[in-house]
């Protein structure tokens, strides 16, 4: 039987093993959501809510317990991992805490028309989670879907299975009924057969461009309806400033968080160009001196890489993009005993044909685009595939909001950070995103909003 295998991606030990689900197992399992789902959509809001305060309390108090876990399977810094789980609890308390009132049944009466919207849910949700955050991605999508009367069974990453077991453990440890989530141990080849099962009415997924495509091709094959969080290759625009030193820091700070391994953390630095010899130097020397270490140890700032084959593609993007003359300013190396980390880079001089500024590259490798007036920035940060989440530093608040005005993104951010909150819509466009995560839409993303007419006048 076909397996799914757990790696510690610092000491290349196994963690253990998981046979995969088979497609009778995958049937059975699906049906137990069905018949979970007859009786979870007829509870109360007040019932869901109490439950999902008592998951986000063990998730508080089991806090070190999971984050070793995320260390142990999936390279992420220990200090990251306390930090995220904490939000992710939290995150949990503010849907809980606003599902109702964004939810509940809403009354009209104009154009002669009187009656009532009602948001019924859809039945079983299939989720696909990723790698990079292990409970806090999954958590995001999965708990807005259930407090909205569905159930959901979820794929996650291979490379994390004993994180994806523990999420349903959690589930069953805070009170909820069997069936309401459900982890499956599946493989990318299963998804036509989850998705074409009749009592699987939608798809969320956070993962790759070819992932999305992938899943919501069948989505649409099926008439399921999706949601689908793909890449990104974020633009940090640096304008006119004083503080060069400043800058540099909030620009390593966009790029390393994680790892370097987010979605919507800043690849692309767009620099004015009477900026920008002295920004690159004092990013590479920013740079060179972050430490590649233990994830356990606090001093660490970047992490082992969670897998030999990211390691190998990011380098292969690298070395692409320096065989295409861009200049090499920091490493650009393999390192390590194990060849388990990948060094922060800082690539300069690049410019739109090159493979860097083009594809995305999931790791702590920045690469630097010189830019000649503020509409040249603007024109740059906005050619991408990938709209994610942009970010605007500028001395002038003023000018800085009208820069931000003209950038094509779902999120852009003002002197600060990319970032996500549970109440901010948290979407994008081309190939980033299909559909929006996060805020009251993210709530009735998987709902049938329903149009009961009691009067015509």
């Amino acid at each position: 039987m076909a397996t799914i295998t757990s790696v510690n991606p610092y000491t290349w030990e196994t963690n253990g093993t998981f046979e995969r689900h088979t497609n009778e197992q995958l049937e059975e399992i699906i049906n137990k959501a069905h018949t979970a789902y007859l009786s979870w959509k007829k509870t109360t809001f007040e019932e869901r809510k109490q439950l999902f305060l008592k998951l986000a309390d063990i998730i508080d108090e089991k806090n070190e317990e999971l984050a070793e876990l995320e260390v142990k399977e999936m390279w992420r810094l220990y200090s990251a991992a306390t930090k995220w789980l904490r939000g992710t609890a939290n995150l949990i308390r503010r849907f809980a805490n606003n599902a109702e009132k964004v939810l509940w049944d809403q009354p009209f009466n104009h154009d002669w028309l009187v009656g009532k919207y009602k948001y019924d849910p859809l039945g079983v949700i299939y989720g696909v989670g990723p790698w990079n955050f292990p409970f806090n991605q999954v958590l995001r999508a999965a708990v807005p879907n259930i407090l909205a009367g569905n159930t959901t069974v979820y794929k996650h990453a291979s490379n994390v299975p004993f994180c994806g077991q523990a999420i349903e453990d959690l589930f069953h440890e805070a009170g909820f009924p069997k069936g309401i989530y459900t982890n499956l141990f599946s493989s990318w080849s299963q998804s036509e057969y989850i998705l074409a099962h009749t009592y699987v009415r939608g798809t969320n997924l956070t993962w790759s461009e070819w992932a999305g495509s992938a899943v919501g091709a069948l989505a649409g094959k099926y008439l399921k309806p999706s949601v689908l969080e793909l890449g990104g290759n974020d633009a940090f625009v640096l304008l006119d400033h004083k503080d060069t030193v400043s800058m540099v820091a909030q620009a390593v700070a966009c790029r390393v968080n994680n790892g370097g391994q987010r979605c919507n953390s800043s690849k692309r630095f767009i620099i004015l160009e009477e900026h920008y010899d002295e920004f690159v130097k004092q990013m590479g020397e920013y740079m060179s001196q972050l430490t590649l270490w233990d994830p356990m140890d606090l001093t660490t700032d970047i992490p082992p890489m969670s897998s030999k084959k990211l390691i190998d593609e990011i380098h292969g993007q690298v070395t692409k993009t320096v065989k295409e003359w861009a200049t090499l300013i920091t490493w650009g190396e393999i390192l390590g005993e194990r060849q388990q980390f990948y060094a922060p880079t800082l690539l300069a001089d690049v410019t739109p044909d090159m493979t860097s500024y083009k594809e995305e590259v999931f790791w702590p490798v920045a690469s630097v685009i010189k830019s000649k007036s503020v509409e040249e920035s603007i024109r740059l940060a906005n050619d991408s595939d990938f709209w994610l989440s942009a970010v605007v530093f500028w001395d002038n608040i003023e000018e800085c909001k009208k820069v931000a005005q003209q950038l094509e993104w779902g999120m852009i951010f003002v002197n600060n950070p990319a970032w996500s909150k549970a109440s901010l819509p948290f979407g994008w466009v081309k190939k980033s995103w299909y559909g929006k995560e996060n805020g009251p839409e993210w709530l009735r993303a998987f709902t049938n909003k329903k149009t009961i007419v009691y009067e015509v006048n």
